[in-house]
């Protein structure tokens, strides 16, 4: 990809995919259905759902190494995860205790299986799968992954003096609307970035996806 973003490029399909999905998300968090832990937790969920079933595009990586890549996404994500949850509870957030309430489990595991099982069978029904997962799978999880050790900095830098200004108006609610909204405006900003790689460059992944 180009040193120089050429946002002129970005697919309008992923700009609404990405503002559909943070709308979705506040949604969610005005009614108690979800916080930003169990956001990050569907987030990891997602990413290890993601590179454990690469294995059936990528069968000859072995199980042993797609097990190896599995503990690393997830040792990954937990570590970043503890900035972004550090500058959750300096926004204010865990006012009610560190445990997600019940309501918050509503739809999150079913959503990231949807999603990961529909790119599989998307992936499978394609004459190139290799190149559909990459396009659809990885693709998203190396934003995720980049969005995510990004919004380490932004939400600390936006995200906690904007809780400040919402505690005023939704004190129940402020340190996830501004953290988890900050989170995902890195997130898909990411997302937009990547959807600017030609079919080359998206070729050159499906045939290399791993660095070692």
């Amino acid at each position: 990809m180009a040193s120089r973003i050429e946002w002129d490029k970005v697919k309008p399909s992923v700009v609404r995919t990405e503002l559909f999905e943070l709308s979705l998300a506040l949604v969610m968090m005005s009614l108690g259905w979800l916080s930003v832990p169990t956001l990050l937790l569907a987030i990891a969920a997602e990413l290890v759902v993601t590179v454990a079933l690469t294995y059936a595009v990528y069968p000859e990586r072995g199980m042993r190494r797609h097990l190896l890549d599995v503990a690393k996404i997830l040792a990954l994500t937990i570590f970043l995860s503890i900035f972004i949850l550090a500058a959750y509870a300096g926004a204010g957030g865990f006012a009610d205790g560190v445990l997600p309430d019940a309501r918050e489990w509503i739809g999150v595991p079913a959503l990231v299986a949807l999603r990961c099982l529909l790119a599989m069978r998307d992936a499978r029904a394609a004459p190139d799968p290799r190149l559909q997962w990459s396009r659809v799978a990885l693709v998203r999880g190396g934003g995720l992954v980049v969005g995510t050790a990004l919004s380490a900095f932004t939400c600390f830098l936006g995200g906690v003096p904007l809780a400040g200004l919402l505690v005023h108006w939704i004190p129940a609610r402020g340190a996830d609307f501004a953290i988890g909204g900050v989170y995902l405006v890195t997130t898909g900003v990411i997302a937009c970035i990547l959807s600017t790689m030609s079919e080359q460059e998206l070729a050159e992944i499906s045939r290399k996806p791993y660095v070692d």
